[in-house]
């Protein structure tokens, strides 16, 4: 067998894959998952079709489509993210509790080798929940407003957060011997992944230049977050006024003139008119709003939110992965810090 097949199936999938299918437990799981998924898809059509009994026109239909795709992606992203690290916290801590793990580390499996085996087994059943809820969302494309491309962005967003989640979750439980505090950080590192992000966004928002031609963007940090791209998925426009703000750069209003000039840190000074109408007193009288789907400036402009999202994530699933492949190491010692022997002295 090549190494790409052993990469894939090796006996830890095997096993993963019969112990967790062969359980009741999958398939309760698959069926509450589509029960609560596709009973919010219904409460939120039967609050759409009340509202819209007495004043429904063909035009309105887009938008009803566009805020039930809106409210079924968010909503399963949470899901997801309450299920994958449940699924992955314990893969190798259980493996200690129940004194199997030397087991493992007998067989000619490499670390690594163990470490992909459970979490694509885990992930494997968070896809299966994704190919499930196919039908739930196609239901959304008979009210229209939503594209096939849409959908698909939307869902490999929520598929590469999940893998996130999973790859988190498997360092998690390589890094504690007890699964108890490995599923607590798990989702602790779920939260700060999901909504710390954006927290850091309204926390320390990115300054408003007066002078730039380009809308401001949130801090890239932001994009480490799913659900700014899904919001730009949903509703197929821009994010404007989040993570951003007028700044502190001494601006002051000029006496009597209608101006308002600011001074930056290097002591440039900077003049515009204000008046009523033109937004807060101080700021700039016409602030360059965002407009489309892509990120306006930053360290991915011109990108798309979902892009932006994607890379980070990826990459920070690949230093995840690496961390958890060294600590599952039976010897928990880097390379560079092993000890050489004792020189032997007769």
């Amino acid at each position: 067998m090549n190494p790409i097949a052993v990469a894939l199936w090796n006996p830890i999938v095997a096993k993963e894959y019969r112990s967790r299918m062969r359980t009741w437990r999958s398939p309760v799981a698959m069926t509450v998952y589509i029960l609560l998924l596709g009973g919010l898809g219904w409460a939120i059509f039967s609050s759409m079709t009340f509202s819209a009994r007495n004043s429904f026109n063909t035009g309105q239909a887009a938008n009803y489509g566009q805020g039930l795709f809106l409210y079924l992606v968010l909503f399963q992203m949470v899901l997801l993210a309450f299920i994958t690290p449940a699924l992955t916290a314990g893969a190798i801590s259980s493996e200690r509790e129940r004194q199997t793990i030397d087991l493992l580390f007998v067989t000619k499996l490499p670390s690594f080798s163990i470490l992909w085996g459970k979490l694509l087994a885990s992930m494997s059943f968070v896809l299966l929940l994704l190919l499930l809820s196919v039908p739930i969302f196609s239901l959304v494309f008979l009210f229209g407003g939503i594209e096939l491309d849409q959908l698909a962005a939307a869902f490999l967003v929520t598929a590469v957060s999940a893998l996130t989640l999973g790859i988190i979750g498997i360092a998690c439980s390589t890094a504690f011997r007890r699964t108890l505090p490995a599923t607590v950080s798990a989702y602790g590192a779920a939260f700060i992944l999901l909504a710390g992000s954006l927290l850091f966004g309204l926390l320390f928002p990115t300054d408003i230049d007066p002078n730039a031609t380009t809308a401001p963007a949130p801090p890239a940090v932001t994009y480490l977050s799913p659900i700014l791209p899904l919001l730009t998925i949903g509703t197929n426009g821009p994010i404007n006024n989040f993570g951003v703000r007028n700044g502190n750069n001494n601006i002051y209003p000029t006496g009597g003139t209608g101006m308002a000039c600011s001074t930056t840190p290097a002591g440039v000074q900077s003049c515009y008119p204000i008046g009523p109408g033109k937004g807060i007193v101080g700021g700039p009288s016409n602030p360059v709003q965002a407009r489309g789907t892509t990120i306006p400036s930053g360290l991915f402009s011109g990108w798309q939110y979902w892009q932006a999202t994607v890379t980070m994530q990826l990459a920070l699933s690949l230093i995840a992965l690496i961390v958890g492949a060294i600590l599952l190491s039976p010897i928990r010692r880097l390379p560079w810090r092993r000890r050489t022997a004792a020189p032997v002295t007769t």
